[in-house]
């Protein structure tokens, strides 16, 4: 049967920092690009039946609804493999029991960009643990692991401040009226979360998409 939309989204997102916490056990660290594209082409789990990779999880399945990554790092770096509704609910790549594909397919939330832990210097030290929990548990969770990510990633005493440059990979996600720039959309969702900072109404990113893993991944 159907999920609710926050507890689906809350499975796949501990469902990948799972694999991502398990394949760096496993393997190790990946130190050059090399190695790290294959990290997150090739570490893969069995969900319902169906292999996912780490770059599976996040763009095929919580990314589904949201703004795709650029069609160069779609085409030269991650390797995605396509799937309809039929093949996610008649074909699974192994037994499994009947899932509807909106099981896999996760609600759009543009604070993903700062909640998920791709475990590298870009993303945030601190991985979120969900659980079946209230709306307003849940919203508190997303605030401190936003909190964790801007100071993990980002600049903020800096002026102008430094966004986690994720924010501009991204910018297509940011929420608020398509007829204000990404950067005021930006600026204006994350105001709360910038008291305190340099923030004096202006946002830079920070310069480059830092692929560095980090040695040590705590929980939030």
């Amino acid at each position: 049967m159907p999920l609710d939309p926050q507890d689906l989204w809350s499975f796949w997102m501990n469902v990948y920092h799972s694999l991502l916490v398990h394949a760096c056990i496993l393997y190790s660290r990946p130190r050059n690009l090399r190695q790290l594209l294959g990290f997150y082409n090739n570490c893969s789990y069995v969900v319902a039946g169906h292999i996912f990779s780490l770059a599976e999880l996040e763009h095929l399945v919580l990314r589904s609804q949201m703004a795709p990554a650029s069609a160069r790092l779609m085409n030269w770096l991650v390797r995605v493999w396509r799937r309809d509704d039929k093949e996610f609910e008649d074909r699974p790549a192994m037994q499994a029991p009947y899932n509807p594909s909106s099981n896999f397919r996760c609600r759009p939330d543009w604070r993903l960009n700062m909640v998920l832990c791709a475990g590298n210097l870009a993303s945030s030290s601190k991985i979120p643990i969900f659980d079946r929990m209230s709306e307003k548990a849940f919203d508190e969770l997303m605030t401190k692991s936003m909190e964790q990510c801007l100071r993990a990633a980002g600049r903020l005493d800096r002026k102008p401040i430094q966004l986690p440059y994720v924010l501009y990979r991204f910018r297509q996600d940011a929420p608020g009226p398509a007829t204000e720039g990404y950067d005021r959309r930006w600026a204006t969702a994350l105001e709360p979360l910038l008291q305190g900072t340099a923030y004096d109404g202006r946002v830079a990113y920070r310069s480059s998409y830092n692929w560095t893993m980090r040695d040590r991944l705590e929980i939030l």
